[in-house]
């Protein structure tokens, strides 16, 4: 007899556990309830009955056993990204009662892009918890991509990032710092010495390069499209900020990057800005808030990082 959806909550309701989770998503990253019960601390013949406990409930089986190992079935793919938010959600409840009940009182979720740790996170958040141990800050980093997700699930109070080009509906933006691409190199880098950089020799230059879709790469493209052949480039893409020093350092290479992105490298000394003006801009850095009502911390923080910022350029919102 096929399960009503009714009866199938009301089953998980009294008889699922958190544990039957944990299992299924270890065995589903690990391939074998074998590992899965390892890198649990659990006995494999509990982490089985487990498994098995979990499909009996479901009616239905959640992997394909094979000489290879487990696969997961069509159920197990659909319902495996909702198995690993539920066991976030149980994270983030152990990590705010904790600090709730230790010494917090309220928490701000916050996530940021790169830009805007580096820019405005990196000084603001160790300044913003001596001067309100009440609150505890979740920061995670996160990208463009992520936004979206985030956003319309309610996982975040505050994204701190570049202006969006379509303003998500229910939110609205807070500019707080401009930006500029800047062309960047390792001290020791020959055209680090020089006042003044021309085109040519940029176009002569061996660059680092991000990935295409990434704005930096445009900007890249636009500014040698005129060019008679375009510059040579490391045979390395990268978006990670480590990365990019660690190549910059290595190799005498020059890259175009949002300043924002590597202001700590450039204070302190471990790359340098060539002397060449770019006419290219980037979007402002700013928060992204929620239109509906807000948590007294989430505006504490928000007027925190408004008063250690340049002064706000625009504020985007829905009429």
């Amino acid at each position: 007899m096929t399960l009503s959806a009714t009866v199938l909550r009301n089953r998980l309701l009294s008889r699922a556990r958190l544990r039957h989770l944990e299992v299924f998503v270890r065995t589903a990253d690990l391939g074998s309830v074998k590992r899965a019960a390892e890198a649990i601390g659990m006995a494999q013949p509990t982490a089985t009955q487990a498994l098995s406990d979990l499909e009996t409930l479901l009616g239905s089986a959640l992997f394909l056993r094979h000489s290879k190992g487990m696969s997961a079935t069509a159920l197990g793919v659909a319902l495996l990204p909702m198995a690993r938010r539920m066991l976030a959600l149980v994270d983030e409840a152990a990590t705010q009662t904790v600090a709730i009940t230790s010494h917090a009182s309220s928490v701000v979720r916050v996530a940021a892009n790169a830009a805007g740790i580096s820019s405005l996170l990196g000084d603001a958040l160790p300044a913003f918890a001596s001067a309100h141990p009440d609150i505890l800050v979740q920061l995670q980093e996160a990208d463009a991509a992520n936004q979206p997700s985030l956003l319309t699930a309610g996982e975040i109070d505050c994204f701190v990032c570049r202006a969006p080009e379509v303003l998500p509906e229910g939110w609205e933006f807070t500019a707080l710092q401009q930006d500029r691409f800047a062309v960047v190199a390792a001290p020791g880098h020959p055209l680090a010495r020089k006042k003044r950089v021309s085109l040519a020799e940029l176009e002569a230059a061996t660059w680092l390069t991000t990935p295409a879709p990434v704005v930096a790469r445009q900007a890249f493209d636009e500014l040698f499209a005129a060019s008679a052949q375009p510059p040579k480039t490391c045979n390395v893409l990268t978006t990670s900020p480590t990365m990019i020093w660690a190549l910059l350092a290595r190799k005498e290479l020059l890259a175009l990057l949002p300043r924002s992105v590597v202001r700590h490298l450039l204070d302190g000394g471990h790359l340098v800005e060539l002397h060449w003006h770019s006419p290219s801009t980037f979007r402002d850095i700013g928060m992204l808030l929620p239109l509906r009502e807000r948590s007294a911390a989430l505006d504490r923080f928000a007027r925190f990082l408004s008063a250690r910022s340049t002064p706000a350029r625009a504020k985007l919102g829905a009429s």
